[in-house]
C-alpha cells in the first residue's frame, strides 16, 4: 500500500514536469470521451426512437390507404390524386367478413386551425370511431371518449392531444367542458390525451391532435363521403391472412374489371419500421464505429507521450532500480501516469460530451440514449484507455537494464 502510495504520488510529481505534453494527451483523450458520450448517445437514440414506435403500434396492424389515380389524357384532375372509393362501410364489412381482423376504424384527417377565445392554433383533425383510440393505445388523461351513439347522432365532442391542450389552454385551466372551434364549427371538450411523441412516420408529433367523431367530422367539417385511411387491427400477430382477406372483402365490394388494377393498398406498418429499424440500426453502429475511432486516437496520443516519457526518463528508471525499485514498481508508476492521463481526460471528456448531448437533443430529429449508457460505455473506455495505452510503455521501462539506463544507452 505504502509503495502504491509512493508511485502515485511519484507519477503525479513527474507528469507535472511537462505540463503542455501531458495537456495534449488529456486533450486527446478528452475528445476521445466526449465523442463516446454523444455518439452512443446519438445511436441508441436512433435505434430506441423506432423500437418505441413499434411498441405503440403494436404488431398487429394493418393499414388500408387508397390508391393514386393516374391522370388520363386530355382530362386535367383537379383536387386529390387519391381514389375516393373508401367507405365507412368497408370498415365494417371487414369486421363483419374476416375472422382475422378484430376491429376496424376508419379515419379522414386533415390539417385545419382550432381555435378558443382569442388563441388559435394549427392542428391536425382526426374524425375516426371510438375503436381509434384502442387500435393506436392512446391514453386518455382526463375525461372520457366519445361513444358510437354521439357518432351517430353527428355530436360535436373533441378529444385534445397533449400540444393543442397546452397551447389552448395551459396548464392552470381544466379544459374538460370548454368550447373550441374547429374551423367555424364549435366543438365540446370531453377528454384529453397523455403524451405520445413522435408520430408512426417520424416527421412530426402526434400530440397536435384533435380526436372528433367520424360523421360528425365528415358531414360537419369536411363535407366528405369517402375516409383516407382504414385502420385494422388483426386478431394475430401475423398480418398475412388478415392481409388477404381484406384484400378480397375489399375487391369484391370495389368491383374494378379483370385487368383493373386495387383502388386500395394494404400496409403492414410493421413491416416499414422494421426496414427503418435496419437502416438506424446500422447508423448506431456507425456512431459506435466513430465513438471507437475517436477512443483510439485518443489512445494514440497516451501511448506515443508515454513511450517518449520513457525514453527521456532512462536515468530516473535506472537509478530507482540501482536503489532497490522493483520491476513492477517502475511499470506501476508508468502505468499509473497513463491511468491519470486518462482519467483526467475522461472527467473533462465527459463535460464536453454532456454538453454536447444538450445541443444534439436540441438539434436532432430523435431523442437520445439513457445516459447512463453513455456514462458506463466512458467508463469503461476511460479505464481501456487508459490501461492500453500505458501497458506498453511500463513494460518497456520495467525491462530496462540499469546498468545501460544509468549510462543513457
Amino acid at each position: 500500500m505504502l509503495h502504491g502510495a509512493r508511485n502515485l504520488r511519484l507519477s503525479i510529481r513527474a507528469l507535472s514536469v511537462h505540463r503542455l505534453r501531458n495537456s495534449l494527451a488529456v486533450g486527446a483523450a478528452a475528445i476521445g470521451i466526449a465523442g463516446i458520450v454523444v455518439l452512443t448517445a446519438v445511436g441508441d437514440g436512433a435505434r430506441t426512437q423506432v423500437l418505441e414506435r413499434i411498441e405503440r403500434l403494436g404488431r398487429n396492424t394493418l393499414v388500408v390507404t387508397p390508391t393514386r389515380v393516374e391522370p388520363r389524357a386530355g382530362r386535367r384532375r383537379q383536387g386529390s390524386d387519391l381514389a375516393v372509393t373508401l367507405r365507412t362501410a368497408d370498415a365494417a364489412a371487414i369486421v363483419r367478413a374476416s375472422q382475422a381482423v378484430r376491429r376496424a376504424a376508419p379515419v379522414y384527417n386533415r390539417e385545419m386551425p382550432a381555435r378558443y377565445r382569442r388563441i388559435e392554433t394549427p392542428a391536425t383533425i382526426i374524425a375516426t370511431t371510438p375503436d381509434w383510440l384502442a387500435i393506436r393505445k392512446f391514453q386518455l388523461g382526463g375525461g372520457r371518449s366519445f361513444t358510437m351513439a354521439e357518432n351517430k347522432d353527428r355530436a360535436r365532442v373533441a378529444i385534445l392531444g397533449a400540444e393543442i391542450r397546452a397551447s389552448l389552454f395551459g396548464d392552470s385551466i381544466d379544459p374538460i367542458g370548454r368550447i373550441i372551434r374547429v374551423g367555424p364549427v364549435p366543438f365540446l371538450v370531453i377528454g384529453w390525451l397523455t403524451p405520445v411523441g413522435t408520430s408512426l412516420v417520424g416527421t412530426g408529433t402526434e400530440d397536435d391532435r384533435i380526436i372528433i367523431p367520424l360523421d360528425t367530422g365528415l358531414d360537419r367539417v369536411f363535407h366528405r363521403d369517402e375516409v383516407r385511411m382504414l385502420l385494422l387491427e388483426t386478431v394475430s400477430a401475423d398480418v398475412s391472412a388478415a392481409a388477404e382477406d381484406v384484400a378480397s372483402i375489399l375487391r369484391a365490394r370495389h368491383p374494378r374489371g379483370p385487368d383493373a388494377v386495387d383502388d386500395f393498398i394494404i400496409q403492414d406498418p410493421v413491416l416499414l419500421l422494421a426496414t427503418e429499424l435496419a437502416a438506424r440500426t446500422a447508423f448506431q453502429r456507425l456512431m459506435s464505429g466513430l465513438a471507437v475511432l475517436s477512443v483510439f486516437v485518443g489512445g494514440a496520443g497516451i501511448l506515443s507521450i508515454m513511450l517518449l516519457a520513457v525514453r527521456e526518463r532512462r536515468m530516473e528508471i535506472g537509478l530507482r532500480t540501482a536503489l532497490g525499485a522493483r520491476r513492477r514498481d517502475i511499470a506501476f508508476q508508468f502505468l499509473a501516469e497513463s491511468l491519470l492521463i486518462a482519467a483526467t481526460g475522461g472527467v473533462i471528456g465527459i463535460s464536453i460530451g454532456l454538453i454536447g448531448r444538450t445541443v444534439a437533443a436540441r438539434f436532432t430529429a430523435f431523442p437520445l440514449g439513457e445516459l447512463t449508457s453513455s456514462l458506463a460505455w466512458a467508463a469503461g473506455s476511460i479505464l481501456i484507455l487508459g490501461v492500453t495505452a500505458g501497458i506498453i510503455p511500463a513494460l518497456a521501462a520495467a525491462r530496462l537494464d540499469p546498468v545501460a539506463a544509468l549510462e543513457n544507452r
